[in-house]
């Protein structure tokens, strides 16, 4: 079961993609099940008033659900994929590829989080909230949700 909770859904190439180089705004981890690889970044910005800076990706992996949109035309392998920026609502879109270093698995307890930013863990399943306005995904292999 697919559920949409946003207004607008979109389907596009995102170019946030995590580096495998550490960084102490970067934190990178994934799901328990291993199909979801996530990247929160927490830079501090260089203005108050900058979004761009704080923000999670995640990317999936052998899904069952159907993406909203089908992938970039010449990308066949491009990697489902989730957004959520800072003071906006979260987007489906498509990133180039899988993590490359996928980081630590997110165990339920433990609450990765920058900014307004938080994530948290199920078995195969990964919530992200921003704090500042409600909005977040929730995306396993079986299905998403965005509010």
């Amino acid at each position: 079961m697919i559920t949409g909770v946003c207004t607008a859904v979109a389907a596009a190439t995102i170019g946030f993609a995590a580096s495998s180089h550490a960084s102490p705004f970067s934190e990178q981890f994934q799901s328990p099940s291993g199909d979801i690889s996530c990247n929160l970044v927490s830079a501090p910005p260089a203005d108050q008033h900058s979004l761009s800076k704080n923000f999670v990706q995640c990317d999936v992996t052998h899904h069952s659900w159907v993406a909203p949109q089908p992938p970039p035309p010449g990308q066949p392998d491009a990697t489902s994929t989730f957004l959520l920026v800072r003071g906006q609502a979260p987007i489906v879109g498509y990133s180039p590829g899988t993590v490359g270093d996928a980081g630590p698995m997110l165990v339920g307890a433990q609450a990765p989080h920058g900014g307004t930013i938080a994530c948290s863990s199920e078995q195969s399943a990964i919530k992200c909230t921003d704090s500042s306005t409600g909005h977040f995904f929730r995306v396993s292999p079986e299905s998403y949700e965005l509010g």
